[in-house]
């Protein structure tokens, strides 16, 4: 079954963009900006918080994401923007679109997102009102409660209240990143005074965002803690001459690029570490504050700052960072119904060995229908196998408190051979990641802390048994992170097998991230930076030359992002040679469906109860189709800056699995939507009954198997 992974590649592609500010490629084919597509998929995320058919506390949730995508997207993408408007028209010389041109369009859906983000705020507190469950703020609190909530303020909100008084002098510049502020005026409600001011940040990260108070009179009663501070106002400045109060929501957005240098001579430790502080106090590219502010005041503190007319300044209402709204305390009624997750038919209740089972077939998870203990359990067994002697695997981000973690330490203390690369790049995971390679050496696990030059993506697992005289390989190749929390809410896929090529492939990864001299020689898998964008291409231009030659000819890809301008290209050049492409992309999307080059071309995106993260590569390749899983989405950065690979799926029936997902997927009739021209994101409009993916999905792997 085993094919040959790289073919030669087709050559003469455009790559670079067209020298004036329209987003097309050099033969001028039409490209969207991965900024603008990206915002089209938060949209979609709002789009989900409105529909009445989701349950109210989901709707919430969706809410919350969609706020901190948006605040992700202000941190990385609005910055790199800037960046490069600072450039001038140096830009060109990145094959970029003109930044200038892009900033304004984001910004411009941004505003128009805001609009619709309140207007739903407003109706799903008004349905949980309906729920009996209402949103208070601090003159609404009822006279019964006001002793309860004053005993809650002083015994945990007011001890962690440390007032910033802002003077002329004051310098602001070390606020920091993502916590949310009070800006507070003070002054005297009997006699005109000189007003003072001060700022308090939100202890949200010690205290909930979101109190319940005592239900009163058969409602229950939510506050922002926000509300709360302001309570307790005049009690925070006592000893000053001031009794009339008014505090106003602000927050400050920074630039979250840590812009390593290549001084090999500090350790990578010291760097991410100066990096993380570095991005709490990097540039301010966005502030948020409440358009009741008084404007003196606002100029003081945007002066303070050092804004002006050139730097982003939203204003919003009385509450900011509603990122919050996913902890909102709301009884599980209102939410979507708990899915336990399911077993693997091939592993559910039994004591036989999963080698045994992985020696007669490879298997399928599909995550998270069901359950990821299975993988837990693979690592189980090999820390306690005797006849284990190593494992490796590759940690990209891994849950705080994690499982797979704590059975690698366990392994290494058994006695085993452990090896584990860690990506101390991972975005946001950082310090979490770390502070496991500080763990697993503690614990004799040998740690490899990335690789100079690349950031390591690909998700592999190898357990080596030494069986018979010889060692067998047993692997475990993901689309998604090893992470048991995550895997509750993310689909993935995630292979395991005890295919010899594959086993020895991922050992010779492990071989390059060690002694980086020279690139993997790799028999099966693909791997970026080195093959897989030769190969994708190798396989685009093969259903080109069936379908001009009348064979049977087809692309199906599920990716997270598709966004670079050469395998668009190749993706247009396909469309006009007759290949019917279907793409299921979940947020950055810069085909340009519905113009000429694209007219074979549909594609969808879902949002739904789960976030889809599976990738997924399928070619009908004259009659003999080729299935792949892959860690990489279609980025330049995927294809060129990190350690990514595309693993074939070999075994019929695993093919005829995902191909049942694709499937599922494409008739989705109920939470897919148009990746159109106009990134309309309509609801897909297909005949036949309602059809949502996501439940079908899971309907179809509890169904008992099939007899042979």
């Amino acid at each position: 079954m085993s094919q040959p992974a790289t073919p030669p590649a087709p050559e003469g592609l455009p790559t670079a963009f067209s020298r004036d500010s329209k987003p097309v490629l050099a033969d001028g084919s039409p490209f969207r900006s991965k900024e603008v597509s990206w915002l089209s998929f938060n949209s979609r995320v709002l789009q989900e918080a409105g529909h009445h058919a989701v349950p109210l506390l989901e709707r919430l949730k969706f809410l919350g994401i969609y706020s901190s995508n948006l605040d992700e997207f202000f941190r990385v993408r609005i910055a790199t923007l800037r960046r490069l408007v600072l450039l001038g028209k140096d830009y060109r010389k990145l094959q970029l679109p003109d930044p200038k041109a892009t900033l304004r369009e984001a910004l411009s859906i941004i505003k128009r997102d805001a609009a619709l983000f309140d207007r739903i705020y407003d109706d799903i507190f008004a349905s949980l009102a309906v729920q009996g469950i209402r949103l208070i703020s601090d003159t609404e609190v009822p006279k019964a409660l006001k002793p309860w909530l004053t005993d809650y303020f002083f015994a945990k909100v007011r001890p962690r209240i440390m007032p910033l008084v802002v003077r002329s002098y004051s310098q602001l510049g070390s606020l920091r990143d993502q916590p949310m502020y009070l800006a507070v005026e003070m002054g005297r409600a009997s006699r005109k005074t000189r007003l003072a001011h001060a700022l308090i940040e939100i202890p949200s990260a010690e205290l909930p965002r979101f109190v319940s108070l005592p239900e009163h009179k058969g409602q229950r009663l939510v506050m922002y803690l926000d509300d709360i501070i302001r309570f307790g106002l005049p009690s925070i400045f006592t000893g000053l001459p001031y009794d009339k109060f008014e505090a106003y929501a602000i927050k400050f957005t920074r630039d979250a690029e840590m812009g390593f240098d290549d001084d090999v001579t500090e350790s990578l430790y010291d760097k991410i570490a100066e990096g993380l502080r570095s991005r709490q106090t990097g540039q301010a590219v966005r502030m948020n504050y409440d358009s009741r502010i008084p404007l003196s005041f606002l100029k003081l503190l945007t002066d303070k700052l050092k804004l002006g007319s050139d730097d982003i300044l939203m204003p919003g209402f009385r509450y900011h960072n509603r990122r919050d709204l996913v902890k909102f305390p709301a009884p599980d009624h209102l939410a979507y119904p708990h899915l336990a997750p399911l077993p693997h038919p091939r592993l559910s209740g039994k004591r036989e060995s999963i080698f045994r089972v992985l020696q007669e077939d490879d298997l399928l998870l599909h995550l998270p229908y069901h359950s990821f203990t299975h993988f837990l359990d693979f690592l189980r067994e090999a820390s306690l196998d005797p006849l284990v002697q190593s494992i490796y695997l590759t940690q990209y981000r891994l849950a705080k408190q994690s499982c797979v973690a704590r059975a690698l330490m366990n392994a290494a203390q058994n006695g085993k051979d452990v090896t584990v690369l860690i990506e101390p790049q991972a975005r946001f995971d950082e310090k979490n990641n770390i502070e496991w390679a500080n763990r697993y050496q503690e614990a004799g696990v040998k740690v490899i802390l990335g690789v100079p030059g690349l950031k390591v993506h690909a998700k592999m697992c190898l357990v080596v048994r030494h069986e018979g005289g010889s060692d067998r390989f047993y692997s475990a190749i993901g689309t998604g992170n090893f992470n048991e929390e995550t895997s509750q809410f993310y689909t993935d896929h995630l292979l395991l097998t005890c295919h010899p090529g594959l086993g020895s492939d991922i050992l010779e990864s492990f071989r390059f991230f060690q002694s980086n001299w020279q690139p993997p020689q790799l028999g099966h898998l693909l791997a970026a930076p080195f093959s897989l964008r030769h190969g994708l291409k190798s396989w685009i231009q093969t259903e080109i030359d069936h379908a001009r030659h009348g064979r049977d000819c087809g692309i199906s890809l599920k990716l997270n992002n598709l966004a670079d301008p050469e395998i668009t290209g190749l993706l247009y050049e396909a469309s006009r040679a007759g290949v019917p492409v279907q793409l299921i992309v979940r947020s950055m999307f810069s085909v340009v469906t519905g113009e000429p080059p694209s007219k074979n071309i549909r594609a969808i995106g879902i949002v739904d109860q789960f976030l889809e993260h599976s990738r997924i590569l399928a070619f009908r390749n004259g009659g003999q189709p080729r299935y792949f899983l892959s860690s990489a989405d279609f980025l330049p950065r995927n294809f060129d800056s990190r350690f990514e690979i595309v693993c074939p799926i070999y075994d019929p029936a695993l093919q005829q699995q995902l191909q049942r997902c694709l499937d599922l997927q494409w008739s989705d009739n109920t939470k897919a939507r148009l990746l159109d021209r106009k990134l309309s994101n309509a609801l897909v409009r297909r005949p036949g009954p309602p059809l949502r993916a996501q439940e079908e999905i899971r309907t179809w792997l509890q169904a008992p198997p099939r007899k042979s």
